[in-house]
């Protein structure tokens, strides 16, 4: 992967009217259309990781089906196979209940209706009342328009997936509408001086999606036809303007590999688990009927029984077709006898509670998901730690991209900061920011955002 660069810190605005004339698909045609590209191309992609386990054999697979040695020298070289492993993140998310929680646990704690909105102004100068008033209610309309608690959910899902999230910017009259980039033809290209990051994209992506270059943006289809001029413009960086990119690893942008690569294992054993006592309970149900026929006690002919074999198979054969399906017979020289398989027991139900407990053990966090304690403080110190997991290494990232993009669509943009809180910790947060109202702390904003108001 290519080095990354520093360049300015400071964005050079360009004259967006010059693209608006342009017949570019709106925000909300292109939020139309990939949700019809996600129905296509999603499971495709996915496919790639079955190489390393078939799970399309639920109940009859064992240990042996999953290639854990070819995992594990994935894991040894991760940048050679940032692929494979992103696309058996993939896969685990559709096919584990468990790290499908995990993940979406981990991207619902990012809350970013809890906000607050400060003029960008030098409190030591004299400033215009209303020209400070009218910079506040732009800020304020181009943020309630963006609506980026929703639309930055499905970024902080693929982060938690993949480790870096790609976006294309559409916006305009419409609305705004963040336009996901495979992650496969996506590199972080350059770091910007304030931590945001840049993205280089592999035009070879429409070698056979050319179809697609009428609808994107005008950008890659000038940027493809460079690259069809010259092989060495297979990588090219997109407009920063345009392009968001989030990394969980943030302090690695040359590596994207999935968070939770070290519970890969884990999830597969935990699969297997589960299948496992599937097939036990299934067998459960089943009966084999022994028809034993006797031996002659007087007689050293091994082949003298007491019935003749030829009755005794007609007898089985009649026998045998009034069988129900969960019930089979057998013939052999002794009494009746039935054989019953043992179904499944409390220790079986245990063994699978203990592994999907001790998987979120393992995780590093997460363990309300899990929780075998109660009591209110077990529970705060839990949500706790899991918030912080999940908003330290993202939250500074998207507001730093935040004021970044205000500063590219207008002239002097207010600041936008976003609490460190969650959904579930909201209301904690309120009884802080009151506490410190008493003091004389100027908390009334924060203290509306958390009740859901807009600024």
């Amino acid at each position: 992967m290519a080095q990354t660069k520093k360049v300015s810190s400071t964005p050079t605005k360009t004259n967006s009217s010059s693209t608006a004339t342009k017949k570019q698909p709106t925000a909300a045609e292109m939020r139309e259309f990939q949700k019809e590209a996600l129905k296509k191309e999603l499971y495709a992609k996915a496919k790639q990781a079955v190489n390393l386990l078939d799970l399309t054999k639920t109940q009859t697979r064992s240990y042996t089906i999953y290639n854990k040695e070819n995992l594990r020298s994935y894991m040894k070289n991760p940048m050679s196979n940032e692929n494979r492993l992103r696309n058996l993140s993939r896969f685990l998310y559709r096919v584990s209940q468990p790290y499908r929680r995990l993940i979406n646990y981990n991207a619902q704690q990012v809350d970013l209706t809890a906000m607050t909105i400060s003029p960008n102004i030098d409190i030591t100068q004299q400033n215009d009342k209303n020209t400070v008033l009218k910079d506040y209610y732009d800020t304020c309309v181009e943020v309630d328009k963006m609506h980026l608690h929703e639309e930055i959910y499905k970024m902080l899902v693929t982060a938690w997936i993949e480790d870096a999230s790609y976006g294309y910017i559409y916006e305009d009259d419409t609305g705004f509408f963040i336009y996901p980039l495979d992650g496969e033809y996506c590199k972080i290209s350059s770091t910007n001086m304030d931590g945001t990051f840049n993205i280089a994209f592999d035009f070879s992506y429409f070698k056979k999606r050319q179809e697609l270059l009428e609808y994107w943006d005008s950008e890659f289809k000038k940027k493809y036809n460079a690259y069809e001029g010259d092989n060495k413009l297979k990588w090219q960086e997109l407009d920063p303007e345009r392009t968001i990119c989030i990394k969980v690893g943030y302090e690695d942008p040359t590596l994207c590999i999935p968070p939770y690569i070290g519970l890969f294992e884990s999830i597969i054993d935990n699969i297997d688990l589960q299948s496992i006592v599937s097939v036990k309970d299934e067998l459960s149900i089943y009966k084999l009927l022994v028809a034993r026929l006797e031996h002659m006690k007087s007689s050293d002919d091994p082949n003298d029984f007491e019935i003749d074999i030829d009755v005794a198979l007609d007898y089985y054969r009649k026998f045998e077709a009034s069988l129900p399906d969960c019930v089979s017979a057998v013939i052999s020289p002794l009494p009746i006898e039935p054989i019953e398989f043992k179904g499944t027991t409390t220790d079986d139900t245990d063994m699978v509670a203990n592994s999907m407990s001790n998987l979120f053990k393992i995780s590093g966090g997460s363990m309300v998901l899990n929780d075998e304690k109660s009591g209110a403080s077990i529970f705060r110190a839990h949500i706790i730690a899991d918030m912080m997991q999940a908003l330290k290494p993202l939250l500074g990232q998207i507001e730093k991209w935040m004021n970044r993009h205000l500063y590219y669509i207008l002239s002097n943009p207010s600041i936008v900061k976003y609490l460190e809180t969650s959904p579930w910790m909201k209301n904690e947060k309120k009884k802080e920011l009151i506490e410190s109202a008493q003091y004389g702390v100027p908390v009334k904003m924060a203290v509306a955002a958390l009740d859901g108001f807009s600024p």
